[in-house]
């Protein structure tokens, strides 16, 4: 009977030796990163990381703060990063997701669109924290701004022509009748990880795991159960294809 309970004992403190806490940081994007834990990012945080021993612990903070946390060590990893976004930090292969980069402008703009060439040289807007700039490969007088509602009140009372922002957190319904929104292109969307023992381990488990769960079909169902797979369908079958070359 001893014995037994000594296998018991030493189960339980391996367990508890494994079990690090993963602090991840995350701005508070609906569908991606949630206060109540929920969201791809987050959905996707534990199907890599729990099997691993690790408890997630997620942190919904303004953008530029995630970065900041992790790029100076007080966090582990933060989500929704684009490529080579942030320097002192590691990034693997593999996206998360995507952004997926649109264009809103009064409906009266839209005969003069010809595509990205309509941003040269045009006063743009983007939320505060965003790159778009590093993407889209024309110059443009690009301002930051606090939020969304005041995007519109500025695109509205024609001080701005365009607003560049992540059309999937902005369903058509929540678009003044009078503004049109124009898909522009994917921008992939990265994990970062803080340069310490604990992020060079999480990233070296990112990329095996999302080969995982894009082979199993695992993927699929986190955006499923966000109610995002009908959007981001395209972007997930092309990293399908990535895993198959």
């Amino acid at each position: 009977m001893v014995r037994p309970l000594l296998l018991l004992c030493c189960l339980l403190l391996t367990w508890s030796a494994r079990a690090d806490t993963l602090h991840v940081y995350c701005d508070d994007w609906p569908g991606f990163c949630q206060a109540d834990g929920g969201g791809v990012y987050l959905d996707i945080v534990h199907a890599i990381y729990e099997p691993a021993g690790y408890a997630v612990h997620p942190h919904i903070v303004p953008y530029k703060r995630a970065l900041a946390v992790v790029a100076q060590r007080g966090g582990d990893m933060a989500m929704g990063v684009y490529q080579g976004e942030v320097a002192g930090v590691h990034q693997p292969r593999y996206p998360a997701s995507a952004d997926d980069v649109t264009v809103l402008m009064l409906t009266k703009w839209q005969p003069d669109w010809r595509g990205e060439e309509s941003l040269r040289d045009r006063d743009v807007l983007w939320l505060r924290g965003w790159a778009f700039d590093k993407f889209i490969p024309v110059p443009m007088r690009w301002y930051e701004i606090d939020s969304h509602a005041m995007a519109l009140q500025l695109l509205a009372k024609e001080r701005y022509r365009y607003y560049l922002t992540a059309g999937v957190l902005y369903p058509k319904e929540a678009i003044p009748s009078d503004m049109t929104r124009i898909f522009l292109r994917w921008v992939p969307t990265y994990p970062i990880f803080a340069d310490t023992e604990q992020g060079q381990r999480l990233r070296q488990l990112w990329d095996p795991g999302m080969k995982r769960l894009l082979g199993s079909g695992a993927l699929e169902d986190i955006y499923r159960r966000n109610q995002l797979y009908d959007y981001y369908r395209d972007f997930i079958r092309e990293q399908e294809r990535g895993l198959r070359k």
